[in-house]
């Protein structure tokens, strides 16, 4: 269950997107879920996606008094938010590392951020707080472009090289399956034309992690994996893309080394990369 999502946010118009869809998500997976917005600053301030350092005044207070500002306006410009138990919370640090602080001391179900989309040499700088926080695997983490709107979410694409694959990473794919009735499409994209037999006996494994879970496979042929999966996604009408992010396989396709080729700055609809929360540790003598 999905009782606690945490949403860094700049204050930017990215950012407020994407709380909105985190606040109308959380409605209909779970309308008692606690929301923490995170915002993480460095001295000078640093907006989140850009890493681009902006004065806004001359000291560490005047930073503080801007960020409790832009929280004070939260509630007028994302009224939504008075509907849930929230928190808001400001740290001196990167994103990421604001993030995984927060994540290792609190039980985070879900991490909901916005990112850029980018073209050229912009793609360097632009959504590498999402690459970052994603690696990092401290909790699964819905991606919502910036132009995306809140749908309901009546297909689901997962895609997987059917490796690492665990029931406790699916939990979050089948709460939302649960709460829309979505369609789940579980996708392969392969430079070969037939799965190997080490695969195909993965395969026969994540089916029974989807035992009870409607479901169709499809097996798609294509050299390059993103143009693929994105190529699905536009086709058959996909509401939400689900990755599983691994170090290596696919993780290295989708988030490998050249950032501009990750599927966070392309993707046009939101974007779940699968991870184990990573609980806080409870200390007993």
């Amino acid at each position: 269950m999905i009782n606690h999502i945490l949403v860094p946010t700049d204050f930017s118009d990215c950012a407020l997107n994407a709380l909105e869809y985190a606040l109308k998500f959380a409605k209909r997976i779970n309308p008692k879920a606690e929301i923490t917005i995170l915002n993480a600053y460095t001295v000078p301030l640093a907006y989140a996606d850009y890493n681009i350092a902006y004065d806004i005044g001359e000291s560490e207070d005047d930073i503080k008094k801007y960020i409790n500002s832009e929280f004070d306006k939260i509630e007028e410009k994302v009224p939504l938010i008075k509907d849930f138990e929230y928190e808001t919370v400001k740290t001196e640090n990167y994103v990421k590392d604001a993030v995984e602080e927060y994540c290792l001391e609190n039980n985070v179900d879900l991490i909901i951020m916005g990112t850029k989309g980018a073209s050229g040499v912009d793609e360097v700088i632009l959504g590498t707080n999402a690459h970052r926080v994603i690696k990092a695997e401290l909790a699964p983490v819905l991606v919502i472009p910036e132009d995306a709107k809140y749908e309901d979410i009546k297909s689901i694409a997962l895609s997987s090289d059917y490796k690492g694959i665990m029931a406790d990473l699916l939990s979050p794919v089948k709460d939302i399956r649960q709460a829309y009735a979505s369609e789940i499409h579980l996708i392969h994209v392969s430079t070969e034309p037939m799965l190997d037999k080490e695969k195909s006996e993965e395969a026969k494994n994540l089916e029974l992690h989807l035992k009870g879970l409607p479901h169709q496979y499809h097996f798609m042929v294509n050299k390059n994996v993103e143009e693929g999966i994105d190529e699905f996604a536009e086709k058959n009408k996909i509401d939400l893309l689900v990755v599983l992010p691994r170090k290596k396989g696919l993780f290295e396709s989708l988030f490998g080394k050249s950032e501009s080729k990750s599927l966070i700055f392309h993707t046009k609809v939101p974007l779940l990369a699968l991870s184990a929360s990573k609980k806080k540790v409870i200390e007993t003598d």
